[in-house]
């Protein structure tokens, strides 16, 4: 730890349902929170994301696959290899970082599921949208069939965009893609990892 690190404790009030993201430009304080991440969402504003669930792992040995990134045009033997890749990680006690938006990240996502290892999920809209109304939907069929309701005291859920608002409903997203990747890679500007339920950042 260098004096550039600062801590940021995870305990703010209730976001405002359809306020904007904030941005530093904008000169408005962060919304407050006091509960935890993984007891409601909240805004990590060295960060600029939205998280919900359990910020613990960011303080994991984080991977993302690399193949289930890009274009959505997968076919089925790619899939396939993309889940045997996604295994392999998870039984090397990899936190896997993955979207949902497509089928090759639905199979990433479905893999720590079937060996009940945690996961972080990206999503391209607000909590609300992904996870439904109170929070407590996997968010697609398939997670639906090993587990009946989103755990945020497993999985971390990690958005630009506020919780009432809006997905996009592309099969490819770019940007979803860069930030599994950065997270993944644990290179994600204002969002390191978690000590004593604290959120480290580097400032």
């Amino acid at each position: 730890m260098n004096s550039a690190d600062t801590l940021v404790t995870p305990t703010l009030k209730a976001y405002a349902r359809n306020s904007s993201p904030l941005t530093r430009s904008s000169g408005e304080a962060p919304p407050r929170r006091t509960a935890p991440f993984n007891e409601e969402p909240g805004f990590h504003f060295p960060a600029q994301v939205w998280m919900y669930g359990n910020a613990r792992l960011l303080d994991g040995d984080l991977a993302y696959v690399e193949q289930a990134l890009g274009e959505s045009d997968h076919a089925p033997d790619e899939l396939n290899e993309i889940e045997r890749i996604t295994e392999q990680l998870v039984l090397a006690g990899k936190v896997i970082v993955t979207g949902i938006h497509n089928p090759a990240h639905q199979r990433v996502a479905l893999v720590p599921l079937r060996w009940g290892a945690p996961r972080i999920i990206v999503f391209s809209g607000g909590f609300e949208q992904h996870l439904g109304n109170d929070l407590k939907n996997e968010p697609f069929r398939a997670a639906r069939l090993w587990r009946y309701q989103w755990d945020a005291s497993t999985d971390l859920a990690i958005s630009r965009r506020a919780p009432a608002k809006l997905p996009t409903y592309s099969l490819f997203n770019p940007t979803i893609d860069r930030l599994i990747a950065r997270l993944g890679s644990s290179d994600y500007p204002g969002l390191r990892w978690t000590c004593n339920n604290e959120v480290r950042v580097l400032a």
